[in-house]
């Protein structure tokens, strides 16, 4: 292993941003995670691998020969960068043993450390009995649409794959993933809002929200009227909107405002976190309802309290008679992602993380009941379970075991990966289970260690399944 070039390959890919934007005939993921198809592409063909794009989609690297091929799924594109880094992005930034860049461990850092691993099979000339196939997408973090083109494309389907985009040792249950959105009809709710909004993807808690309130309308005249005249950030701290606040957990401190031409902008703010560990983070949005329902007197909101009282707290999913928590699979939970406005209709989505024998149907039916909504499925991504005894785990654990002594079994996991897209197919890796690489949220990073030993640990497991 070239430990610079890897390194310096890594650099490279966090240097792209390939962050879902605008769809162009020949992008249809949006610029950057076209160029990020390209660059890995062109990066493979250098390093004397065969390489393919499948229509900037997704591509392939691939090495050896032989009838049957081992997959290794793994993703380019990112998650939004959001607030608060201490440095560019995406720039890529080594220090005190870590490297730093949106993407380091989600998923570019298993993109270019798999990619070294084919080079080194490739240049070593070791002898496998199967061809072991890199296939990169470009929309995981929006649901995985690039390997369900790559299966349509009638692209070769690996005897067996593993994806390194989890934890270690290896992941054999993943929850089932549903994007539920909550339409609330509620006309009071016209005459003071403009807007509200919570973060970028539905798979993030958010780390800010805003809602912009009109300035002709009754509730403004009452900020108006608590602020002594001009509406300032003093806003926060009367007795109405800083006894909600608190309540809800959180500090007039975490607000901001932001008077415009003919709104006024409410601004709170939490911290990120991934929305299949939602306890991790701190939801902004959650504070905007609360702050908001300071002022419920005003605005006359059937829909506010509900919101509060039903999907604003960590119990939520116990309130509304839903909570599960299963054996094979874990528990059930829920993170409010994003809201907005459009005329007399208040809309949240929540990202749902559901053990088996948990249908979205029935989540539905529950958040219809207890909240009055209407409550539709945005998407929805089935469980995977593979039992522990099958030959696929057995062997990565194999391979695991030998290298780190680590003898923990398999894990269940809230996260989705490219497994559920193929069969035969698990996340093996690519941290340590103790290990907080900020996924998803600002200074995401990686130990630069760990990703050597990965390095070591993925190039045992493609000879090992190749063999």
């Amino acid at each position: 292993m070239d430990e610079k070039l890897l390194l310096e390959d890594l650099a490279e890919a966090v240097a792209i941003k390939s962050v879902y934007s605008e769809p162009k005939p020949d992008a249809p993921y949006g610029e950057g995670c076209r160029e990020a198809l390209e660059w890995f592409v062109k990066k493979a063909r250098a390093y004397g691998l065969a390489a393919e794009n499948i229509d900037n989609r997704c591509a392939y690297a691939e090495v050896g020969s032989g009838k049957e091929c081992i997959g290794v799924l793994a993703h380019l594109d990112v998650v939004p960068a959001g607030n608060g880094w201490a440095t560019d992005p995406f720039t890529m930034v080594e220090e005190n043993g870590k490297v730093y860049g949106r993407g380091v461990g989600d998923d570019k850092g298993s993109v270019v450390v798999c990619l070294h691993a084919l080079k080194e099979l490739k240049d070593s000339g070791a002898k496998l009995k199967k061809r072991v196939r890199l296939i990169v997408g470009a929309d995981e973090e929006r649901g995985s649409s690039c390997i369900k083109h790559y299966v349509a494309a009638g692209c070769e389907i690996p005897s067996a794959s593993f994806v390194p985009d989890s934890e270690f040792p290896v992941i054999n249950s993943e929850k089932g993933i549903a994007h539920i959105r909550l339409d609330f009809a509620d006309p009071a709710l016209a005459s003071d809002l403009v807007s509200v909004s919570g973060a970028e993807c539905m798979n993030a808690v958010p780390d800010r929200a805003s809602v912009r309130i009109k300035k002709d309308g009754a509730l403004y005249k009452a900020f108006e009227e608590v602020c002594g005249g001009s509406v300032t950030s003093d806003l926060f701290a009367s007795a109405p909107a800083a006894n909600a606040i608190i309540s809800a957990g959180a500090s007039p401190k975490d607000f901001e405002i932001a008077v415009l031409r003919d709104c006024v902008e409410i601004v709170a703010n939490g911290t990120a976190e991934h929305a299949s560990t939602p306890d991790k983070g701190d939801n902004a949005l959650w504070k905007a309802f609360a702050f908001l329902s300071a002022f419920n007197g005003v605005i006359l909101s059937d829909a506010l309290p509900l919101i509060v009282e039903k999907l604003c707290a960590k119990d939520a999913m116990t309130r509304i008679g839903v909570y599960v928590n299963d054996k094979k699979s874990g528990d059930l939970t829920a993170c409010m992602s994003q809201a907005r406005v459009d005329g007399d209709t208040l809309s949240v989505v929540i990202d749902f993380r559901l053990p088996l024998g948990v249908t979205p149907e029935s989540v539905c039916a529950a958040l219809d009941e207890h909240t009055g909504c209407k409550a539709v499925v945005l998407d929805y991504h089935e469980n995977l379970y593979i039992d522990e005894a099958s030959p696929l785990i057995k062997t990565l654990l194999k391979v695991y075991r030998g290298i780190t002594g680590d003898m923990t079994p398999p894990l269940q996991t809230g996260g989705g990966t490219y497994a559920r897209e193929l069969p035969n197919a698990v996340a093996f890796g690519c941290t340590p289970l103790d290990l907080d690489i900020n996924m998803h949220r600002a200074d995401e990073n990686f130990p630069i260690a760990q990703l050597f030993k990965n390095y070591d640990i993925y190039l045992a497991a493609m000879k090992e399944l190749a063999k």
